[in-house]
């Protein structure tokens, strides 16, 4: 983990990203205090959306059809 001066930071911003997205880490300090930590995004991780699930049912029956077919068969 390499510790950046917020300033040296702001003057450079476009290349830091690169930086990041090859494994590097950062900690941003103002005069001397950390204040930010900038690490690679884990793309394994699932976002705030939740996956889309998509029903089919059988014997083209509409839905309500098959919710209650479902319920009286037990």
């Amino acid at each position: 983990m390499n510790f950046l001066k917020i300033t040296d930071f702001r003057n450079n911003s476009k290349e830091y990203p690169d930086k990041v997205e090859n494994g590097d880490s950062f900690i941003i300090t103002r005069k001397g205090k950390a204040v930010s930590k900038i690490i690679p995004f884990n793309q394994e991780t699932r976002g705030w959306k939740r996956e889309h699930v998509t029903i089919k049912l059988r014997n083209k029956k509409n839905t309500l059809e098959y919710i209650l077919q479902e319920r009286s068969e037990g």
